[in-house]
């Protein structure tokens, strides 16, 4: 198997392990999305996931019941290539999140450990928002 259809694979076992790993947010999707959860208006800290790429957590704003804004309270560590891939892997995935309004997002491709981490993280903080609610 060549490098590249390698990753490829790689990427989209990480992206079938993650939607699997939505927990209730896979049932929400099947029963009209997840946007039919009411999220308590708020700034939610979701729990420090670590790996072996160092730690992850999410900070998750809701306003009008509706994701507005994701951030990184921590990213992994100071490893140039940590850096590299979370300084575009988090972006994306903010962005896929606040679309969504679901942490039940694919992976970014080539963020092995950022991906599942900080989605995991988000959807900690999405629990709380919900359980708020």
């Amino acid at each position: 198997m060549t490098r590249t259809a390698g990753v490829l694979a790689f990427a989209g076992a990480a992206a079938t392990v993650l939607s699997a790993c939505g927990g209730d947010a896979d049932a929400e999707s099947a029963a009209g999305g997840a946007t039919d959860v009411a999220f308590a208006d708020g700034t939610y800290d979701g729990p420090r996931i670590e790996n072996a790429r160092g730690g992850y957590q999410a900070q998750v704003t809701i306003e009008g019941g509706a994701i507005t804004d994701v951030q990184a309270i921590e990213a992994g560590t100071d490893a140039p290539e940590s850096v590299e891939i979370n300084a575009r892997a988090i972006p994306e995935l903010r962005d896929k999140v606040i679309e969504a309004q679901s942490a039940d997002v694919e992976a970014v491709s080539g963020s092995s450990y950022t991906s599942p981490a900080f989605l995991e993280s988000i959807q900690g903080a999405l629990d709380d928002a919900a359980a708020a609610g």
